[in-house]
């Protein structure tokens, strides 16, 4: 399955919500966030990807590919280019790491909220990476 498609979507929300590691370190964040792969066609992404996350209270209540108003609404906003989702995904870099290296960057959000929940951010990406997925260009 694809990343950042409807499917694979679906796929790490399940996954979330099936880790207790999750549910404790989120127990207090809300609200959605957004995921942002920008395109690059020289890796196969033709134009921007977007997952939207309705995070609450340690549950993932849905995941989708985002749509325009949610890129413009969204609390959060993760953007990356698809070369450090690569390295997120499979656990080459830590995501608070990246974050503070604007490796990933967060285009909307309050940094210092986003902080104590450091650890629920952990846990998203490593929920997804273990969903997997293959990204576009790549070998199958």
């Amino acid at each position: 399955m694809e990343v950042f498609t409807e499917a694979w979507c679906a796929a790490c929300c399940d996954r979330l919500n099936q880790r207790e590691s999750y549910r404790l370190a989120a127990a207090g964040w809300e609200g959605a966030a957004v995921l942002l792969m920008s395109g690059d066609p020289e890796q196969g992404i033709d134009s921007d990807r977007a997952v939207w996350l309705d995070i609450h209270h340690g549950q993932c209540r849905g995941a989708r590919v985002a749509t325009a108003e949610d890129l413009e609404t969204a609390p959060y906003l993760f953007r990356a280019d698809p070369a450090e989702w690569k390295r997120l995904l499979h656990g080459e870099m830590d995501p608070v790491a990246a974050v503070m290296q604007g490796k990933l960057k967060l285009s909307r959000g309050n940094l210092f909220t986003l902080a104590k929940y450091a650890p629920a951010a952990r846990e998203m990406v490593h929920a997804a990476g273990e969903v997997g997925g293959t990204f576009p260009g790549a070998a199958r």
